[in-house]
This record gives structure tokens, C-alpha cells and sequence, in this order.
């Protein structure tokens, strides 16, 4: 999960009667069949709770296009997106003669590079600017360095969601398989998983890492790795932790049907009731069209406020989440504390921008918005309404200029 930034100070409470509409990554907008199904308790070695928890296994593979009989494995992990995130690094990576490529273009590709630093895995950074897209091109030009000698594995993050970048994944594991087949490819899908489309096996992914409280729209409490069984099991004894020991889990799984330690039950749940949601909406096809259909409703009316997109090439934009920049003719009186009070008083929860110095210093101000959770097009255009209102309120000229 994408741990969410502290809402500015003096944030007001929501004075709408109506549920906060939240326009962010995750956690996000729930239904409210999944909210019911969380409202209840489970025992965490019950067998009807043990057969959720198995489904929930198989329908993951079944989303990425594997499955065990072709040689890949499901590990559910507690907590968030980076808790399962570090289990992959640090179980997957093997203790001798591992040797990690973390190519970026954001906090999140970043934030790989320090969990290797804590956990003491060996690593090379290739970083890129914020604003474009990771490919083959990028990925080979870093193999190339002197630095990435010895690299064993590679690790890219597929939608970059400090700026709401899509990197293409299926290019960089196609160069892999056909280039250097000795490498094994580690995918950081938590952002895309369930509305786009991530085929382990085709795109040559060894080990990705997913969250429950991101596409498929649960709520947080547990993440996931779906790994290539032998790959997993090469790099069996890595692992740096006890609580994040990829091997240990899924043994213990397999085993028992049981979470190691105490699982989140009620997230099992709701996770459980947010993909048979999935189904009923057409699978991938269904959630990335409603996505799809929000972020483009959402850009030609952002941008018919006057805002613009720090990503400008569309084609580089996933549709999970957009960041908007504020002309910089304005940048003196824009207050982002008190737009983001106004539109959440009316109901709606938007996100910081994240931007480093190197790409934020010197540009205008901006923000992020999420097009994913229980969202439709209809809530992005009250959205949008509210928007103008608050820019009128906030005495600046609409459109922007």
C-alpha cells in the first residue's frame, strides 16, 4: 500500500452529509458490500475462513495469468503493499552472489533502493527523470554501466504512482528473456494489479508484488507476491527477516492453509467480497474501462480549469492517478492547504504532490488526484464542479492563467 501523506494542517472535517469521496491511490473508496463484510468477525483457523484465504490465493494467480500447475505461487503478507514488497526483495534476492538493478523514475522505484540499504542486499540505481517512462532502452543502457556487474536481478516499479507514470514492464522482460536470460525480473505492481494487465509468465516476471487496498478495492490490512516457484525456491534461507520470509510463509501456507502469524481477517474478507465486485464488473476489462473513462473525464476537465499535467505526454500516463500543476503565473497565491480544505469539506479527499527537489524546484505547485476505488465518471464530474467553485471561492481567476 502507499502509505498517505498527512492531510495539510487545519484540515477540517467533511460538514457533507454524504461519504467523503476519496480521489487518491489507496487506501480508497470502498463499496458498501465490502464494508458489510468486514463488519463481522472470523477465526483465523476456521476452515471456512481457511477456504477464503485459499480462494483468494488461486483467483490472484488466476488474474495474472498463472497458476500453481504452471509453476507459481501466491504469498499472502500482512500489512502493507511495502511490507510485501520488502519480503520479495529480501526473500528473493539470494544471500550469495545476489546482485539487484533498481531502475526508477520515483519515490516508490527509491524506496527499493532503501530497503536494500537497510537489509544489506548488494544494488545499483539507474534513476530517471519523474515525468517519462522506464522501457528496454533505459533498462539495457543501465545493464551497460560499469556499475550493474554482477547483477542478478533486475526490479522496476510498473506504474509509478508519485507522478503517474506507466513504465512498460512487458518490453523490459522481453528484453530479459531475449538478452540476458540469466537475469530474474522483479515487478513492484501494487499500483496496477487488477486494472492492468500484468501476465507474469508472458512478461518473464519471476517475483511481483501486490496490495488488496488498490484496484481490486479492498481495504488495507494485507498485501501479496506471486512468485515463479523455482525462482522462489533458489534464494530459499535469504530472507533477512522472520515476519517477511517469503519461503517460510508460503511453506506454512501450503502446509496448513494458515497465516504464519495473526492474519487480518477482516481484510481477507472484504478482499474476498472486492473480487467476486471484480468479476461482476468484467474482470480487468471492466475495472480499467470505468478507471480509463474517470482519468479521461478527469484530465479534459482539469485542464479546462486551466491546471496541466506534469506528465505531458499522455501517452505516458497510467490512468490510476494524475498529477496537476497550477500555472505558474500563480504560483504566489496558490494555498494547496486551504484548496485542499475546501474540496474537502465538500466531500472529497485529494493527494500531495511528491516531487523532488530536482523535478518539483522551480515548477509550479501541484497535486495528485486518484481515479481508482468506488469512483465513476458522474462523481468526477460533481468533482470537477466543486473544483470551480473552490477556485472561485479562493479568488482566483477560472479559468486558471
Amino acid at each position: 500500500a502507499r502509505p498517505v501523506p498527512p492531510a495539510p494542517r487545519g484540515a477540517r472535517a467533511s460538514s457533507s452529509a454524504r461519504p467523503e469521496k476519496l480521489f487518491t491511490p489507496g487506501p480508497l473508496t470502498t463499496s458498501e458490500a465490502v464494508k458489510r463484510s468486514i463488519a463481522r468477525d472470523a477465526g483465523s483457523r476456521d476452515e471456512t475462513f481457511l477456504e477464503v484465504v485459499c480462494g483468494i490465493r488461486e483467483r490472484l494467480l488466476r488474474i495474472a495469468g498463472v497458476s500453481q500447475a504452471r509453476g507459481y505461487e501466491c504469498v499472502l503478507v500482512q500489512g502493507a503493499g511495502s511490507m510485501a514488497l520488502e519480503a520479495m526483495l529480501g526473500s528473493g534476492i539470494p544471500r550469495e552472489g545476489g546482485k539487484l538493478l533498481v531502475v526508477s523514475n520515483g519515490s516508490y522505484g527509491q524506496r527499493q533502493e532503501a530497503m536494500c540499504a537497510r537489509l544489506g542486499i548488494p544494488f545499483v540505481a539507474a534513476r530517471h527523470a519523474w515525468n517519462t517512462p522506464i522501457g528496454a532502452a533505459e533498462v539495457e543502457a543501465a545493464l551497460a554501466a560499469p556499475g550493474a556487474q554482477g547483477v542478478t536481478h533486475v526490479s522496476m516499479v510498473h506504474h509509478e504512482t508519485t507522478a503517474g507514470v506507466l513504465n512498460r514492464a512487458a518490453e523490459v522482460g522481453e528484453l530479459l528473456r531475449q538478452r540476458h536470460p540469466q537475469l530474474k525480473f522483479l515487478l513492484d505492481s501494487i499500483s496496477s494489479f487488477g486494472a492492468y494487465d500484468v501476465p507474469a509468465e508472458a512478461w518473464n516476471v519471476h517475483f511481483l508484488a501486490g496490495s488488496a487496498n488498490k484496484c481490486i478495492e479492498g481495504v488495507p490490512g494485507f498485501a501479496f507476491v506471486i512468485a515463479h516457484r523455482a525462482t522462489m525456491l533458489e534464494a530459499d534461507g535469504s530472507a533477512r527477516s522472520l515476519v517477511l520470509d517469503l519461503q517460510d510463509q508460503w511453506r506454512f501456507m501450503e502446509g496448513t492453509g494458515q497465516f504464519r502469524f495473526t492474519p487480518p481477517c477482516q481484510a481477507i474478507l472484504g478482499f474476498s467480497q472486492a473480487l467476486d465486485e471484480w468479476d461482476a464488473e468484467g474482470g480487468l476489462a471492466g475495472r480499467a474501462g470505468r478507471y480509463r473513462a474517470n482519468y479521461e473525464a478527469l484530465t479534459a476537465g482539469m485542464e479546462s480549469l486551466g491546471f496541466s499535467c506534469f506528465v505531458a505526454d499522455p501517452a505516458a500516463r497510467g490512468f490510476i492517478i494524475t498529477t496537476f500543476e497550477v500555472p505558474a503565473g500563480l504560483s504566489e497565491r496558490w494555498d494547496f492547504a486551504r484548496f485542499y480544505d475546501l474540496l474537502k469539506a465538500r466531500g472529497f479527499v485529494i493527494y500531495p504532490a511528491s516531487l523532488p527537489p530536482s523535478q518539483g524546484g522551480g515548477r509550479p505547485p501541484a497535486f495528485r488526484v486518484g481515479n481508482i476505488g468506488q469512483l465513476f465518471p458522474s462523481d468526477v464530474q460533481d468533482f470537477l464542479l466543486e473544483v470551480r467553485q473552490v477556485l472561485e471561492e479562493m479568488d482566483l481567476p477560472v479559468p486558471l492563467r
